[in-house]
């Protein structure tokens, strides 16, 4: 789920890469749908989220590859700092703590690639 942005100015964009304990897929979910209602009270969304092949679930897990990732989207910069200090979300901060074992957030943004392989980006 995706929730409209306003065009206040370029979306600020966070690509998260999420590794559980073992066993805590189901939770992670339950986790995400308790958090939406915050990232969306702040200007923000979960535009997409994808599997890596080779994570939980796998054979032989590779302890470098996350068992998730998130593309967040928010209409400002601050929306992260907001998410951040929302009592909801702070009251979450066990749950997450149970369940991921790693986490880390980029800042990312769109490099326009005609631009980057003619070299001027």
């Amino acid at each position: 789920m995706s929730i409209m942005l306003s065009s206040r100015g370029p979306a600020v964009r966070y690509l998260a890469l999420v590794y559980l304990k073992p066993g805590q897929r189901d939770q992670l979910r339950e986790y995400e749908r308790r958090a939406l209602p915050v990232f969306e009270r702040h200007g923000g969304a979960f535009e997409r989220i994808w599997h890596p092949t080779g994570g939980e679930g796998a054979v032989t897990p590779d302890p470098e590859t996350p068992d998730q990732i998130h593309l967040l989207r928010f209409e400002s910069a601050a929306g992260l700092d907001a998410v951040r200090a929302d009592p909801e979300m702070q009251a979450l901060g066990p749950l997450r703590a149970e369940i991921v074992r790693k986490a880390l957030l980029l800042r990312i943004e769109d490099v326009p690639l005609e631009r980057y392989f003619i070299g001027g980006a």
